[in-house]
């Protein structure tokens, strides 16, 4: 278990030194040792062996002059503060779990000069250093959802954010409004609001035939499985849905392009966790676990009861 703030710290930053000094390395020790680096750093891939890929867009430091601040007027700039860390430690603490690696997607660039859950246009406003980047980001994971399904046939994305709302809970979208939350279970359950959601695969091929209101925001939910570590959670059974008028992030232009709304087998989710969650030291840590430990237990309940990579090893195995 990451015992520190420290350790997640020293891990992200010989993460980047790698990135940033693997060109000497032949492109077959790049796949060897698992990384994969985008032009200059600026995006990193790291390989995984389990049905698992998370991106994290918005939780870089660099500000290279060769990618200036985007000149958008209102769009957000916001770094997703401490998201980076958070997502190599669940990277961590799932290999210690399970022993197996999930695939990790991360852009190191600050969301001034890049944001890539945007579409191009609005993600790089035009720089073309900013623009190759997007490319890079999006086809990594592209490639590690194509092989994914290739390996097991079926998969879970998830796109990994922060938000700065007072309300402190976290948020887990699937391409369902705040306002179609607020449906009974008997309309949510309705075919044209299932096929617009990200995780349309697995409401058809769950092994425990659910509904989709109960994958949403039944016990057997991921936001279920985390209020059981206790933590507010919406959707989940605790809080079904946003209130009226209270803010909700239903997924953005990641969880679009990789989920399952459009066809294929790897579902996606967007996880957005509060700033007070992800900034107190005390409290980190132990969200890494709970959601690494989470993660598994959504892949075992819902995709592969008996895979190796959905066992928790017991302390000293």
């Amino acid at each position: 278990m990451i015992k520190s703030k420290n350790k997640i710290k020293i891990r992200y930053l010989l993460l980047l030194l790698l990135l940033t000094t693997v060109p000497l390395l032949t492109a077959q020790q790049i796949v060897t040792a698992g990384i994969i680096q985008g032009t200059n750093g600026y995006i990193g891939f790291l390989r995984g062996n389990m049905p698992l890929v998370i991106s994290i867009p918005h939780g870089g430091y660099m500000m290279p002059d060769e990618v200036p601040e985007r000149p958008c007027i209102n769009c957000a700039k916001n770094q997703d503060i401490f998201t980076l860390e958070i997502g190599m430690g669940i990277r961590d603490e799932i290999y210690r779990q399970t022993g197996h690696y999930p695939y990790v997607i991360i852009n190191n660039l600050h969301r001034t000069r890049l944001d890539p859950n945007r579409n191009i246009a609005e993600a790089s406003d035009g720089n073309k250093n900013a623009e190759q980047a997007w490319h890079q980001f999006q086809n990594y994971i592209d490639s590690a959802c194509a092989e994914v399904e290739k390996e097991f046939g079926k998969g879970l994305y998830i796109d990994l954010h922060g938000h700065r709302h007072l309300i402190k809970r976290t948020e887990l979208g699937y391409l369902i409004s705040s306002e179609e939350l607020q449906l009974d279970n008997e309309l949510l359950d309705l075919d044209s609001f299932v096929e617009f959601s990200s995780i349309r695969s697995l409401v058809s091929n769950n092994l425990n035939k659910l509904s989709f209101s109960q994958l949403v925001r039944g016990k057997d939910s991921f936001g279920g499985l985390l209020e059981e570590m206790g933590y507010p959670v919406v959707p989940g059974p605790g809080i079904p849905y946003p209130g009226p008028d209270e803010p909700y992030f239903s997924g953005g232009y990641n969880t679009t392009r990789h989920g399952s709304s459009h066809g294929g087998t790897i579902d996606g989710m967007q996880i957005e966790l509060d700033e007070e969650l992800r900034r107190d030291m005390s409290k980190r840590d132990k969200l890494v676990s709970d959601l690494a430990y989470t993660i598994i237990e959504f892949l075992r309940i819902h995709y592969f009861r008996d895979a190796d990579f959905v066992r928790v090893m017991a302390p000293g195995e």
